[in-house]
Parts: C-alpha cells; structure tokens; sequence
C-alpha cells in the first residue's frame, strides 16, 4: 500500500528532521568544548584537608578550565588523595616543578583545584605522576569551625601575653627605666650616625687608592708565612713565650731604673765632655810614665824578657792554628 504526504505533512516531518539533525549537531559542538572527545592525562595530589572538594571540582590552568577531579580518597595518614585529569592540550604545560592547589576563583563560591604552568626548562610530567600540594587558607575555611577554635586558642594566648606585659609596666620604676632608655636612643642614633659616616669616608679613600686588595693579598701571605714559621720558632725554642714574658719585665725595670737615673745624667751632662778630656789627660801621663819607667836600668831588662815571653807565646799560638788547618786539608 503506497503511503501518500501531502504538502503540510511533508513540510512538518522535514522540520522535524532538521531539528533532530541541529540537535545532534549542537551535541557534538557541545561534546567537542568540553573536550569530551579529548584525550585525558590523569594525575594524583594530596591535601591535608578536603573541604568542599568532590568528584566534578573544576582543574584550572591560568583560570582556565583544563579538566576535573575524578575521585577523592581518604589515606591511611589521614591525607586526601585527589586523582584528577588534565585535557591533552593542557597536559605538555605540567611540568616537574608544578603545584597543585586549591582556590575559590570568587569570595564566595566553591572552590577549584589550581595547576600552576612549570618551568620550560624541566621535562613534562607523565601520565599518573604525582604533583606536589600547596594548602591555601581563605576565610570561610578560616571561619570554619574546625580552624575557628585554633584561631580562638591562639587569641586567648596572645591577649594573656599582653595582660602580662602590661602588668609589668604598671610598675612606676619600670616605666621609667623604659623612659631613660627612649631618652638615651637620642645620642646613640646620633654617635652611629658618626661612625658610619667616618667609616664611609675611611672606606672611600681606601677605595679612591684601590689599595685595599693589595693590602688583603698581603695580609694573606704574611698570615701564610707565619703559619710556617711559628711552629718551627716553637719547636726550636719552646720556651720563647718565657723568656719574652721575662724579658719585658727586665725592660720595665730598667725603664724604671732610667726613670730614677735620668735627673742626675742631666745634672751631670755638662761635666761629661771636660770629664771624658782629663780622663784622656790622665792615659796619657801614664804611658809617658810607664815609658820612662822602662827606660830605667833596673826595670830595662826586665822589660825585655816579658817582651820576648810574649813574642814566644804569640810564635806558638801560631804554629798550633796553623797544625790543624794543615791535618783538615790532608
């Protein structure tokens, strides 16, 4: 039996036909944005808390959304596990020093997990690598109850500290104590002040000169030298450090001899030249004496034997240092 449209039912199964088609067509346009025909890179991350995370939390990249949470676990150390993938376009940005967080892109509203674009310079991570975690604190996890009551705790503790510190100020010597020392910052700003300024003129000049490497490279080679020296110093004179400690107190003594014997050197400076000149005089007579005295008939021939008992003496002295400078030479 041959079925027959006419123009108003061909007209409306053509309608229906195209509106089935632009649904399909639109599903897969939809399909295709979300990625549903991309490939998927899974990843894992772990988080000490996972307030307001399920399955379905949005990854972002930059703000970008580049895939969802897929599970989240609870681990035996009492950390959340979250396995998470990323859209294969996105996955080459995940890189060895990439991190996982969690954020609220608004002040209110569920919060997303963040994946921060790593390092070009280190390789890409591979599928199900595990990415390190950052904990973010905002303020409706601040004014959770759980973080509340640390919060709490830790104001209590604050506001006792303060009780105490000012408990201890009520005292008046305290309080003044604390005046002098305001009173005495005035003139130690001001004397650092000075220093400063002396050492950065002292410091300018050493470097107008550049001298002060060459004295450092110096001070090296003297400190070197001294590192050999001084145990070779200590192990032929270990009693070195003695003997300077009584060497200084002889120097004292005699500095303070000097101090006593200065005046009367003074006192006699003066005669010291005229004295020194008769002393010479007084040689001189002596020899003339002595001279005449040996010109004398009963002291002449004694002179001569003691002259020629010296000569002897000299004479054999003689021959005895020259023996063994010949027997070293054989």
């Amino acid at each position: 039996m041959k079925i027959k449209f006419n123009k108003f039912e061909r007209v409306a199964g053509l309608f229906v036909i195209s509106v089935i088609g632009g649904s399909i067509l639109m599903g897969i346009s939809v399909a295709v944005k979300q990625g549903w025909f991309e490939p998927k890179v899974h990843y894992t991350s772990e988080f000490s808390s996972a307030d307001g995370v399920h399955p379905g939390t949005v990854v972002q990249i930059q703000g970008l959304k580049a895939g969802s949470v897929e599970d989240v676990e609870l681990q035996s150390n009492h950390n959340i596990k979250i396995h998470f993938y990323i859209l294969g376009k996105y996955s080459h940005l995940l890189r060895e020093d990439s991190i996982a967080q969690f954020i609220r892109p608004f002040i209110i509203g569920e919060r997303v997990l963040e994946i921060t674009v790593g390092s070009e310079n280190l390789p890409v991570l591979k599928e199900a690598a595990h990415l390190a975690s950052v904990e973010n604190m905002d303020i409706f996890n601040l004014l959770s109850g759980k973080n509340l009551n640390k919060q709490l705790e830790k104001i209590s503790d604050m506001l006792e500290n303060v009780s105490s510190l000012v408990e201890a100020f009520l005292s008046k010597d305290r309080t003044s104590a604390m005046v002098k020392l305001f009173d005495r910052m005035d003139p130690l700003m001001g004397n650092l002040d000075s220093m400063s300024q002396e050492v950065t003129r002292l410091t300018r000049g050493i470097n107008r000169t550049e001298a002060l490497p060459e004295v450092l490279a110096n001070l090296t080679g003297v400190t070197r030298e001294l590192n050999v020296l001084l145990p070779e110093i200590n192990q032929n004179n270990p009693h070195l450090g003695e003997n300077l400690a009584k060497l200084t107190e002889n120097l004292v003594i005699v500095t303070k001899d000097l101090r006593v014997l200065g005046p009367a050197l003074e006192q006699v400076g003066p005669e010291l030249p005229r004295t020194a000149e008769r002393f010479v005089e007084a040689l001189n007579e002596t020899v003339v004496m002595l001279k005449a005295m040996q010109r004398n008939f009963f002291l002449r021939g004694t002179v001569d034997d003691v002259r020629e008992e010296e000569a002897l003496r000299e004479k054999n002295r003689g021959d005895h240092e020259r023996k063994p400078a010949a027997d070293s030479i054989h």
